[in-house]
């Protein structure tokens, strides 16, 4: 059965949620009501709405979401999301979130990203290994490219 909006509200409002608990209860089903609180003007909420989504079926697209969003809290919560989703699901999430400038996000991006990226996720690691502001993203740009860990 479905949590009800304000169940899910009261679960994600802990300073630390049990994440993996709230993936065992819910499903599918409860994307939708996921998907309204990563829409929240609170942004903790809404932030943890987003990292609960990558945790469900059919969430990906409330992560996408959150990384097309001006609010870098969002950003945040959709990169720490990156690895909890499908590969191929991944790469979108992940060329919306780099290049931004954003030197955390970037991180946490690129920490989630398998060794292998397509062409054009490929072409923005290529840019920021060359002209990212940060040593760091640079560094960890060219090691997605060439396959290290």
């Amino acid at each position: 059965m479905p949590v009800t909006r304000e169940e899910l509200r009261l679960l994600l409002s802990n300073e630390e949620p049990d994440y993996a608990a709230l993936a065992a209860r819910l499903d599918a089903t409860d994307v939708p009501a996921v998907a309204e609180l990563a829409e929240s003007d609170d942004v903790m909420i809404a932030s943890k709405a987003v990292y609960t989504a990558s945790l469900l079926p059919g969430g990906a697209e409330v992560v996408q979401r959150a990384a097309a969003s001006a609010d870098p809290v969002l950003q945040a919560a959709s990169a720490s999301g990156l690895r909890n989703l499908a590969p191929d699901r991944r790469e979108p999430v992940a060329e919306m979130l780099l290049g931004r400038g954003d030197v955390a996000v970037e991180k946490v991006a690129l920490r989630a990203l398998d060794r292998s990226p397509g062409p054009r996720l490929a072409e923005k690691l290529q840019h920021l290994a060359e002209a990212s502001d940060s040593d760091l993203i640079r560094d960890m740009s060219r090691d997605v490219l060439e396959g290290r860990d």
